[in-house]
């Protein structure tokens, strides 16, 4: 019984925490899906510790002791612990831009599980299958309880297994840091779960989850910060740092290579069709520059350098493939004009410079060298 005070002060302190984050997100100006999502586990979790609380005030005579507040407080920390880790799976597809998020038929799939779980938590006071309290009071676990700890756990290391997969993949190096975070998520709330488990009266778990949702929050707040809102590419200072690395890091069998992408005649369309629509077509072009940047050709890192230019930086084995991507870029930029049916046409110069790393320079100097280059092209085109 001396256990309850520290059990239920160990939630609230919990509880208040995330209070505190579910606050800031709701009132934040960030209203991206993974915002969104992230904000319901942080809900749930919420109510899943103060289904703890009740717990810990029936398990230790509080309150009044009966048969029905044993199986009513088991059955909303199951129900709630178990949707807590279907939300952790919708927030980490939201945030590696996956399409079940979009598709309603598919998360209420992903979603079945959860109400096997809840519907066996509901009826096992006259079933048993999943727990039950014996003639001494003490709470049994059932043939089927095992549903309860394979569900939670299934959800969190799918999503796990899916994000280390893509961290080992060199060729998406921008988005490596939030498939780390997600693949490293479920270590804290497994570890505490399981040493909950065993010290079932130590409030271990509510300090992992606390600790996984505090780390995914500061994660998608320091990407926020790195990635330009607009175009959802990364930023200046991004690049600088992965271009730096790079310039020090030589490649076997690579050439490092920086594109200048700079968008023609952007001002004229500000003026005739307005900003909005300006908007629009550096969102056109960043989307063009991202296909064409995808698959195995080289690594590439793409960010918007300035108010209508993009910078490419990639690894390739030789200056035609650089300027293959070029190409590329303005093929693609051509078929989403046609496709988005836009009245006036996108056009882009590019400017490409191979680095020396026999003759290093600065950075400043590698990028002046894709600068004058992206010159030369427009004064070619008459741009």
């Amino acid at each position: 019984m001396e256990y309850v005070f520290y059990y239920i002060e160990a939630h609230l302190a919990c509880f208040l925490l995330l209070a505190i984050i579910f606050y800031k997100i709701l009132k934040g100006v960030n209203k991206q899906a993974s915002s969104i999502y992230l904000n319901r586990l942080i809900g749930t979790l919420m109510l899943y510790f103060l289904a703890e609380m009740f717990w810990a005030l029936v398990d230790g005579q509080i309150i009044s002791y009966s048969v029905s507040l044993i199986y009513l407080s088991n059955v909303f920390t199951y129900i709630l612990i178990t949707v807590s880790t279907y939300n952790w799976f919708i927030v980490s597809e939201s945030l590696q831009g996956e399409g079940i998020v979009e598709d309603k038929k598919k998360r209420h799939l992903v979603f079945v599980p959860v109400i096997v779980s809840a519907v066996l938590c509901i009826t096992a006071f006259w079933t048993g299958l999943l727990f039950y309290v014996d003639e001494s009071g003490t709470l049994v676990n059932g043939r089927f309880y095992i549903v309860l700890v394979i569900i939670p756990f299934g959800y969190m290391i799918a999503s796990s297994i899916k994000a280390f997969s893509r961290f080992a993949n060199k060729d998406r190096y921008a988005e490596r840091g939030i498939y780390l975070m997600i693949g490293i998520f479920p270590f804290a709330p497994i570890v505490c779960g399981i040493l909950q488990a065993v010290y079932w009266r130590v409030p271990f778990l509510c300090y992992g989850a606390v600790a996984a949702v505090f780390y995914v929050y500061t994660t998608i707040q320091d990407n926020m910060i790195s990635i330009d809102p607009l175009t959802q590419t990364n930023n200046r200072n991004q690049m600088y740092k992965f271009l730096v690395k790079k310039m020090r890091n030589e490649e076997t069998g690579m050439s490092l290579f920086l594109l200048i992408v700079d968008v023609d005649k952007l001002r004229a369309i500000n003026d005739a069709f307005g900003h909005t629509e300006g908007d629009r077509a550096l969102i056109r072009v960043a989307s063009a520059i991202k296909d064409a940047c995808q698959g195995p050709r080289g690594r590439m890192f793409v960010s918007r350098y300035g108010g209508d230019e993009f910078v490419i930086v990639a690894e390739m084995a030789y200056r035609a493939e650089a300027t293959y991507l070029a190409e590329q870029i303005k093929n693609n930029l051509r078929r989403l004009s046609d496709i988005d049916g836009a009245a006036y046409d996108v056009t882009v110069s590019i400017g490409i410079a191979q680095y020396d790393y026999k003759a290093p320079v600065s950075l400043q100097a590698f990028i002046a060298r894709a600068d004058s280059d992206l010159y030369q092209n427009k004064k070619m085109n008459n741009v």
